[in-house]
Formats: structure tokens, sequence, C-alpha cells
């Protein structure tokens, strides 16, 4: 099964997942990844720090990847990180890729 979220954006799985089951984790997972710690009353651990984005590329891309992970073992403990890329282009403009994997429910 493919599904296509948007014009930037394919989920694909091969496994039995309903389609809202992994729009689910989709959510879970573009919330985390775009919410500041300490803005969500009630859940001040919710999202990342941001700390990363004012150190080199290549430690901000480990920094972002432990945290992120950590903080997906918490709210989205369905998948782990397989990889993560930073890229900045002549402007300064940042590009993180992020490719995420179901994690193994037996652990």
């Amino acid at each position: 099964m493919s599904l296509l979220l948007n014009d930037k954006i394919e989920i694909v799985t091969l496994d039995n997942n309903s389609t809202s089951e992994i729009r689910q984790i989709d959510t879970r997972l573009r919330t985390l990844m775009l919410c500041k710690e300490r803005t969500i009353p009630g859940s001040r651990r919710f999202g990342l720090p941001g700390n990363f984005l004012d150190e080199p590329v290549n430690t901000a891309v480990n920094s972002l990847a432990i945290e992120l992970q950590e903080k997906a073992d918490i709210y989205v403990p369905e998948v782990k990180i397989e990889s993560v890329k930073m890229e900045y282009d002549l402007y300064g403009k940042q590009r993180v890729t992020v490719h995420f994997e179901r994690s193994d429910t037996n652990d």
C-alpha cells in the first residue's frame, strides 16, 4: 500500500496497517517535530528543545536524531529513527530529512 499525503510526503508500507493508523502516526510525528518543548500546558516535555539549531551541522544532526528518538520512544513508540539528514542551502535555509521505520513490537 502506498499513501500519498501531499505532494512532498509519501508513506509506503508493506504490512497490513490501516490507512487511519498510518495517518495517526504521521500526525503524531509531525506534531512532535514541529512543537517546541515546554509550549504545551500539561505536557511540558512534548516537542523538541531546538538547541540543535545553533550547533554545527554534523553535531546538530546527531543531537536532533538523539533527541527525536528519545521523544519518539515516549510519544510515538510504534516507530524508530532510521536516519536523519540535514542540509543547508546558500541562503542558510535548513532542510531536514528524517526516515522512520516501524519499531519491533517484541522489544
